[in-house]
C-alpha cells in the first residue's frame, strides 16, 4: 500500500479511482506495472501511444528504476502531478 504521506495527498474518490486505474494497467496482477501492460492497457483503452511516449512516461513513474512501476511509485506519481503546488521535484520535468 502506498505511504500514508501520499494517500495524504489524495481526496478518498481519488484514491479509489486511481486503485482501479492501477488494477487496469497491472494486467497479470503482481504488483507492478511493466513497459508491456501498460502498453496493453492503453491499446484495450483505444488510447494506443507510441513506445518511446510510453518509455518516457514509465522513467517518470519509476522512480527506484527496477523497470516496473509499482503500486507505491504509481502514487506517489499521481499524488503529485494531482497536487503540483505540493510537488517540489515535479517528476515530468
Amino acid at each position: 500500500m502506498a505511504s500514508d504521506s501520499v494517500i495524504g495527498r489524495l481526496q478518498p474518490t481519488q484514491v479509489i479511482e486511481l486503485t482501479k486505474a492501477f488494477m487496469e494497467f497491472d494486467i497479470n496482477g503482481n504488483g507492478f506495472i511493466t513497459f508491456d501492460e501498460m502498453k496493453e492497457a492503453l491499446h484495450r483503452a483505444n488510447m494506443p501511444r507510441p513506445d518511446a511516449e510510453i518509455h518516457q512516461v514509465m522513467s517518470k513513474i519509476d522512480f527506484n528504476r527496477d523497470g516496473m512501476a509499482s503500486f507505491d511509485e504509481f502514487m506517489k506519481f499521481m499524488a503529485n502531478i494531482s497536487n503540483p503546488s505540493q510537488c517540489q521535484n515535479p517528476p515530468w520535468k
